[in-house]
């Protein structure tokens, strides 16, 4: 279903203030994050259309493994098949739409529940009961309906598109797969994966997690202690943006309980630190010693489910006292996890109220501002111009930083990585 939202004159006036340059404008109006409508339309034109983050290809190692979930109400099920080949499905039984795979586990078919209609882990119907007394209908090629799949560094993603552009182009156009190969997340494992219901819209979370602002106030006793709010330096790509920086892993004190990942080590100090979005609901974060992800997925217009995966390289998983050091960064990115829960739930609030008054962007919300115009080109019309302009005021930006801090504060890394700096 196709929604066409219609703003009254005051809501579009405050969403032109954000099409303004950084520091001449002002954030989303709170409709924005509280209108049903505006999230169905997201759905139409974001979910339903980009490629989505769904899993890791590990956990889906053995022939028969499968996940079943649910984006934006939409059932879907990811299974390894028989022979071997990853695949997507709508998670619909073809006869009444009852869901056919529950939860997750491994098996070598999918029943269901309802009048016991069965499909192999390839989607193809394999039985159907009362099928001799049915004319009209090929049962030999009913199967339940493929989505597109495909994978990149190790994570799944999927694409409900039947015409969506290939996974590579998107992520090439917004400078990740050049950005993040260095962190080889291919060839990491998780070792822990944390999920939990944030009682927020879901564009609050990217937005927060791309909030510089904040985390020296929030996070100023777990890791904002460690963090140089006030040097950082956001390059804008495309939609997206990345950044190079300075800060201390994550996990008590910043000490970490490993050392660096082997493809790392020589490269960068243990100060190393990273950041990418791969729109529309991750954002990846690097150390020198581990990758933690995260991604969110709307549940409703007021409530957003969030994956964060750590991973680590797998040589990590073989050394003395393994099990107690994860705990630590299990608890630890559990901890951070619950500051930012507290907030968030606390801008929605604030959305919701009529007292409201989108405030004015400042230089640290330098990403959150072209995210925030990446969603209305995407939902009503795009600005190109405005793009070029912010990219250009980034660069702008970035040459700035580079002259008051000729020297990296990354450790050296992006002495030997251009598209860091500008």
């Amino acid at each position: 279903m196709s929604t066409t939202v219609e703003f009254d004159p005051t809501t579009r006036k405050a969403i032109e203030q954000t099409r303004a340059n950084l520091n001449e404008a002002r954030h989303l109006p709170g409709y924005y994050y509280t209108s049903p409508e505006i999230l169905q339309r997201e759905i139409d034109t974001i979910f339903m259309r980009e490629w989505l983050c769904v899993g890791r290809v590990e956990e889906f190692e053995k022939p028969g493994d499968y996940n079943a979930l649910r984006i934006v109400g939409e059932p879907l099920v990811i299974c390894r098949g028989a022979d071997n080949e990853l695949r997507a499905f709508r998670n619909l039984c073809q006869h009444r739409g009852v869901e056919v795979a529950v939860g997750q586990g491994n098996t070598n078919r999918f029943t269901c529940r309802y009048h016991a209609w069965t499909y192999g882990t390839d989607g193809r119907l394999t039985g159907a009961p009362h099928n001799n007394e049915v004319s009209g209908f090929d049962f030999k090629f009913c199967r339940l309906p493929l989505l597109s799949l495909d994978t990149w560094g190790g994570y799944i993603f999927i694409n409900f598109d039947p015409n969506c552009r290939p996974l590579g182009d998107c992520l090439d156009e917004d400078g990740v797969r050049d950005f993040a190969a260095f962190l080889q997340p291919e060839n990491t494992r998780t070792s822990d994966k944390f999920e939990f219901v944030v009682p927020c819209n879901w564009k609050f979370v990217p937005e927060n997690l791309m909030d510089m602002y904040h985390v020296g106030v929030i996070h100023k006793t777990s890791f904002g202690a460690h963090f140089p709010v006030n040097d950082f330096r956001f390059n804008l790509v495309g939609q997206g943006y990345n950044a190079v920086y300075e800060a201390l892993t994550m996990a008590p004190n910043g000490v970490t309980l490993f050392h660096q990942m082997p493809w790392l080590e020589g490269k960068v100090s243990d100060k190393f630190a990273c950041t990418t979005w791969v729109r529309p609901t991750m954002n990846i974060f690097g150390r020198h010693d581990l990758i933690q992800p995260w991604v969110a997925t709307p549940i409703d217009v007021n409530h957003t489910h969030v994956t964060i995966y750590t991973q680590l390289p797998e040589a990590f998983f073989d050394e003395p006292g393994f099990a107690e050091k994860n705990k630590i960064y299990a608890d630890f990115i559990r901890l951070v996890a619950t500051e930012d829960e507290a907030m968030l739930e606390s801008l929605q609030t604030g959305a919701n109220s009529n007292g409201f008054k989108p405030g004015p962007t400042t230089n640290l919300e330098r990403a959150i501002h072209h995210l925030q115009n990446y969603y209305l080109d995407t939902l009503l019309d795009e600005d190109e111009d405005a793009r070029v302009s912010r990219i250009k005021d980034g660069v702008a930006a970035l040459n700035a930083g580079s002259a008051k801090y000729p020297e990296p504060i990354d450790g050296g890394y992006s002495k030997s990585f251009g598209k860091a700096r500008a």
